[in-house]
This record gives structure tokens, sequence and C-alpha cells, in this order.
């Protein structure tokens, strides 16, 4: 990736609102359908200087030299998605979030707290939506034509991030500029897909150091203290990548929730590539569902934990409602049959992601 820019550069961030309803609702269609919406952002992209730099399943993180080209291309986006013709009930509504930042640059792309402050400003919005930060709204609100125009959202706090953002909405001429209130932490009380008061749904992984005690025992106090801190900050550096939020770190046990299923089963590979360098082996378990929206913990937390205890070492492993969710994302799955877990009802199928 020695093509990508550096210093300051605009960061953004897309993906499909609804998504895993719309999968749902055309089945099999649902890959054509991802494929169309996958070829115009693309074309977006290459047209006005951006690099793509990830993509999982209907999402992008895209930088782009100069933050004017990285709003040419948000226009670009929105314009083709109304225009294009969908399937019945298959209408793409795409949200972005930008940001302009100096993120920190490394082998495999950009890290740090701009990309995560690009992506929290894109979950916070709705489909059709163009949001901006202070940064990006600054250097382009000089060079706006054609009715382009920018409109002040105020102040939000975002998740994960240690100041609340000011928030513009970019508006373009003959699309939809109303919009319901932002995702943000100020509207945390709103029931957004049906759920409890108070309770969110998300995506846990736990991670677990495969034979700690023996290394303990191997290395002394202090090297295994070494090694332990070595271990977290690897997990650590791997969750900021894809999303991730620690919510529990015990010992070598760690537990992290993250917006998307993909985002999870991603970072699951890579938190497991990544410790090989240490000569350690992980087990990791990932599952959805309910947890509060202040605590992870509950069923869906011991759930996700009793996952990874049935895996192998070096293994990934999910339950079937994981599976589910990426439907339509490439991922693919070995059936790793029907499993007791301890102090859970019934049996539960499980899958490793390939």
């Amino acid at each position: 990736m020695s093509e990508l820019p550096s210093g300051t550069i605009t960061v953004l961030h897309t993906d499909v609102q609804d998504s895993t309803p719309l999968a749902m609702r055309l089945g099999e269609r649902y890959v054509d359908v991802l494929a169309t919406h996958r070829a115009l952002l693309r074309a977006a992209f290459a047209a006005h200087e951006g690099y793509e730099v990830d993509t999982q399943g209907d999402s992008f993180f895209v930088v782009f030299p100069r933050a004017t080209r990285a709003t040419t291309a948000a226009v670009t986006i929105q314009r083709a998605l109304t225009a294009e013709t969908w399937p019945q009930g298959g209408a793409v509504r795409v949200r972005i979030g930008m940001h302009t930042g100096e993120p920190i640059r490394t082998a495999e792309g950009y890290t740090g707290l701009d990309v995560i402050r690009g992506a929290r400003i894109k979950d916070a919005g709705h489909g059709g939506q163009v949001l901006l930060s202070k940064s990006t709204a600054a250097l382009i609100e000089h060079t706006l034509t054609d009715g382009l125009g920018l409109r002040d959202l105020g102040e939000h706090r975002l998740k994960g991030l240690p100041q609340p953002e000011r928030i513009f909405q970019l508006l373009i001429p003959n699309l939809s500029s109303d919009f319901p209130p932002l995702w943000s932490l100020n509207t945390r009380g709103r029931d957004r897909a049906g759920l409890e008061p108070g309770r969110v749904l998300t995506t846990l992984l736990s991670c677990d150091m495969v034979g700690a005690s023996a290394r303990i025992v191997a290395l002394g106090d202090r090297r295994w203290l070494d090694l332990q801190r070595e271990y977290i900050a690897l997990v650590r550096d791997k969750l900021a990548r894809h999303g991730g939020e620690a919510m529990n770190i015990v010992g070598d046990e760690i537990l992290a929730k993250f917006d998307g299923a993909a985002s999870a089963i991603r970072c699951g590979f890579a938190i497991r590539d990544a410790v090989l360098a240490l000569k350690v082996a992980v087990k990791i378990g990932i599952h959805a569902g309910e947890v509060e929206a202040t605590e992870v913990s509950g069923i869906t937390a011991v759930t996700c934990v009793r996952i990874r205890a049935i895996a192998q070492p070096g293994e990934v492993l999910v339950s079937s409602t994981v599976k589910e969710l990426v439907t339509g994302s490439g991922i693919t799955f070995t059936d790793r049959g029907t499993h007791a877990i301890r102090g859970l009802p019934g049996e539960w199928r499980l899958f490793a992601p390939v």
C-alpha cells in the first residue's frame, strides 16, 4: 500500500442502512444488489482520487488527499444510488461520514483516533445522509458550488470519543435533506430497532490465550507480565483497526463489542494472526444479541464466553446468529455441529468462518 497518501487527509466511511433486513427481503438477489452498490461506489472513488483502504461486507473505508475531492465523491455516490433502478423492496440507502485529520500510517493502512472519528460520524447518520466533522466542513464551506450547502447539526457525543463532535450535514440539491435526529449518545434513550429501553443490539467477541496457566509457571511472574502486556497491546490494536471496543479485560481474557458482526469476525482473524508473533495461540468466540446500553453483561456475554471455551486453539467460532447477520458479506463458514453450552438450555449450532 505504498501509494496511499500520508499527512493531512480526509477519511470517508460508508455503509448500507438496514443491510440485514434488506438481505433477508431480497434473498439470493441481494448478492447482485450488493455488487451493483460496490461498483457504483468504487467508480465514484476512482473518479475523485479516492484510495480504497478496506471493505467489509457493505461498508467501505476510503481516504482522499483533499477534502473537496472526498465531498465530490460523496455527492456522486448519493446521486448514483438515487438514480439506480433497484429491485422491488431493494433500494440501497448509504450513509457516509467524513473527517479530515492526520491518521497514523501503518503497513496495512491507517489507524488512530482520526479513523475512528470518521467511522463514528458515519454511524450517527441515516441512509442517504452525508455527515462531516467540523474540520472537513471548515475546509470545504467556501468551495461549495452548484447549490451544495452545509447544515450545522450541533455537538454530539459519539461512542468512544473523548469530546463531543460538531457535525455538519452536506445538503445536495434534488436529494432528500430532511432526516431523523442523529444516532448519538445524546439520543440514546430512543428505541432504534424495537429493543427494550436501555438495551442495544451488539456483537461480542471473547478472546482467551491458550495455556496461560502453564506459561505463568514456565516464565515466572515478571516475564509473564511482559508477555501479557504485549499480548493485550496487540489485541487492542486490532480492535481499534476494526471498530471494536474492549469492555472487560481480566488477565488474558478480553471481551469486546462491535457494531457489526462482519467486523468482529475479521477482527478475530486479525487477532489470531497477530499474536502468533508472540508464539501465542488464542481461542475466539463471537455471538450477537441484546445487552444493556451502559454495561456488557448478561446472557449474551455469557453465551459468547461459552462459545469461546468450545473453540479449538487458533479457531474463531461463531453462533448461528452471527452467521445469519453476515449473509451477503462474502464470508463463508464450516459447520461445527451442535453443542451443549454449559448453563444454557438446548443445543447450539456453531460455525467456523473461513
